[in-house]
């Protein structure tokens, strides 16, 4: 029957050292050590809505493609403008003119047959309730894509913290499991290394076009969730 216990007590050992604690000898001292990782999980809704709304216009001189595109894009950001709260922002996040060549046969080289002007904005959004609302009324105004719609949170320092105190508890249980098993105590915390993951922001795909805007059923928008993780490597004085 001993012999069986002290089996279990040293595979039950030899898994935890292995997983995530470790004991060592500290070089030059005579400390024995306990070095555990710990980690922290938190999941957050997201509280704001970032949208790349672009605005792109063909015409065959720069300056009509130029023209033609401040009209349509000035009807969206006044648009925008009308829908968004006052804790919102609008930017501009890029603007582009190019030329447009096609082949021909004919000549056996490329002409210039226009331009394209492409002015992009982004619309950061507390509100996500309106967020298909947005897109469907930018829309029926002048937008002709989408880019990009991406949620993310205003409050990243409360959840990391929130991680970290997980991670550290997570750790502190997991060394007092192992120190007990091995039949020894902790005494103090020598080293402590915290660390956290930056939540990447959730990014939808979505393409969208006038003609979609325009259909009778509203653009549906679900945020999800975001995950935010931490985790630490604590050093334990073991005697």
């Amino acid at each position: 029957m001993t012999s069986t216990k002290n089996h279990t007590l040293f595979a039950l050992l030899v898994f935890l050292i292995t997983s995530n604690a470790a004991f060592s000898q500290t070089t030059g001292s005579d400390k024995n050590t306990l070095q555990v990782n710990g980690k922290g999980q938190v999941t957050a809704i997201p509280d704001v809505a970032n949208i790349t709304i672009t605005v792109e216009t063909t015409k065959k001189t720069a300056s009509e493609a130029v023209k033609d595109n401040a009209e349509k894009m000035n009807m969206v950001i006044s648009e925008i403008k009308s829908k968004i709260g006052k804790d919102d922002k609008l930017s501009t996040s890029g603007y582009s003119l190019s030329p447009i060549y096609n082949y021909d046969d004919k000549i056996g080289r490329s002409i210039l047959t226009g331009y394209t002007v492409s002015n992009s904005i982004l619309i950061r959004i507390k509100n996500l309730k309106e967020v298909g609302n947005l897109i469907d009324s930018a829309t029926q105004v002048g937008a002709n894509r989408i880019d990009s719609l991406s949620f993310d949170t205003d409050k990243r320092d409360e959840y990391r913290k929130e991680a970290l105190v997980k991670a550290v508890q997570d750790a502190r249980e997991t060394a007092e499991i192992v120190a007990n098993a091995a039949g020894v105590s902790i005494v103090k915390i020598i080293q402590i290394s915290p660390s956290y993951d930056v939540p990447i922001p959730i990014y939808k795909d979505f393409a969208a076009t006038r003609e979609l805007a325009a259909a009778p059923a509203p653009t549906q928008i679900e945020p999800g969730e975001l995950v935010i993780t931490a985790t630490v490597n604590i050093v334990f004085e073991i005697k």
